[in-house]
């Protein structure tokens, strides 16, 4: 059967996915700062070794300096080709990782790839060079079983994901440099995520005026009127909370004020606050409603208070509509039935409150989903991330079987 076949060659390629993660790890693409040269020309490498047909996409200097970043952004693409007669799979996962913290809080040293217990460690063990490793040998299964493809299976190593991913997939999408009719996007093994929340974010600025806090009645204290706003932000959070939405795991628009600055001295009325407002907008919603809504309270305010001034301008680092995939798609229906085959149950379909590049494929018209190897509680993000090789096994077999009856 072809289940037994395919366990049959991920097992025997253990070793080499093992190698090939430990080896990306060792070599770190900390996003802060960006540094993707040795990654992209290793990963080129061995992707070329391994038959796959692959190039290096380098973005342009002058768009990296327009962006403000400095270093050159690269991205690899590799396809294993079809007859042309089928749909195109992309398996998408990003080559650049969070920053690895303080050192001295890591039990293995965070570059190092160190096996123990059955894990392999480091960082972007998960968080994506595993979930890279398993897509590329998934992909890989399928040439090992010669099994004839009508559509191509294409490897996206993009990078800046950990940045909002403009310069990585978002440049290789928006550019006519990727195509595909599905793709994969990083994700967990224990949910097929369909739907994410859109994203903007706000800063608030409160404007006073400075006196001395002994003769307060001759300023104006910017942030005893920002505490007005934010009250009246809480008040629209809780209207937010009653409209929810239809998708399993995204509950309600939500928005969090994460940042607030103000005031220069105990004993001076302050003339200065702002704050900053991240909103997660359900696809129930959209981002100019919910921009709107945000208006209408602090026109309110205006009226209420003649001293109040206020100032609302968006922060542009992360702006993207809300992105949802049909449960009833291809991707979803394949994929669970694969599951299925591999472990006996299905998976959580769900939405979730995050992003992820997964946004790039959606608004350019792929059918996108969030499924990979590895869960939250693999210290993602964390010290000591780690990849259960017996996880990477599994979803390597799940996800083999899903791109044969996508492609072939």
């Amino acid at each position: 059967m072809l289940k037994e076949k395919i366990e049959q060659v991920i097992k025997e390629m253990e070793g080499e996915m093992i190698t090939l993660l430990q080896n990306l790890i060792r070599i770190p693409s900390e996003n802060p700062p960006g540094d993707y040269e040795k990654i992209a020309n290793f990963l080129a490498d061995e992707l070329i070794s391994l038959g796959f047909e692959t190039e290096i996409i380098d973005v342009p200097d002058e768009v990296t300096k327009a962006a403000g970043l400095e270093g050159q952004r690269k991205n690899v693409i590799a396809r294993l080709k079809g007859t042309g007669e089928g749909p195109d799979l992309i398996f998408n996962g990003h080559i650049d990782t969070v920053p690895v913290g303080d050192l001295n809080k890591w039990t293995y040293p965070p570059f190092s790839g160190e096996i123990v217990d059955g894990k392999v460690y480091g960082r972007g063990a998960t968080d994506s060079k595993g979930r890279l490793v398993c897509y590329i040998m998934a992909a890989l299964a399928l040439k090992k079983l010669n099994i004839p493809l009508k559509g191509d299976v294409i490897i996206a190593a993009t990078c800046d994901e950990e940045t909002g991913g403009h310069l990585g997939a978002g440049y290789v999408m928006e550019n006519g440099l990727l195509k595909g009719d599905y793709a994969v996007v990083e994700g967990y093994s224990d949910t097929i995520i369909r739907a994410m929340a859109g994203l903007f974010q706000l800063k608030i600025v409160s404007k006073g005026v400075p006196a001395h806090s002994g003769w307060k009645w001759k300023g104006i204290n910017a942030i005893e009127k920002m505490a007005k706003v934010i009250s009246a932000l809480e008040g629209l959070q809780k209207e937010l909370e009653k409209e929810t939405s239809s998708i399993n795991g995204m509950r309600y628009t939500t928005l969090n004020i994460g940042v607030i600055k103000g005031g220069t001295k105990v004993n001076v009325v302050p003339d200065y606050c702002e704050v900053e407002v991240d909103f997660r907008v359900i696809p129930e919603h959209t981002l100019e409603e919910i921009a709107d809504r945000v208006r209408k309270v602090i026109d309110k305010l205006r009226q209420e208070d003649p001293e109040i001034n206020i100032e609302v301008t968006k922060l542009n680092n992360f702006i993207t509509k809300p992105t949802v995939t049909s449960e009833n798609s291809p991707l979803v229906q394949e994929l669970q039935k694969a599951i299925k085959e591999f472990t006996g149950q299905t998976y959580p379909v769900i939405g979730v409150n995050g992003q992820s590049d997964c946004r790039w494929f959606v608004d350019n018209g792929v059918q996108g989903i969030n499924f990979g190897p590895g869960r939250n509680d693999f210290n993602v993000h964390g010290y000591d991330e780690f990849m259960e090789i017996k996880d990477l096994l599994q979803t390597a077999c799940i996800l083999t079987l899903f791109a044969r009856n996508i492609v072939s």
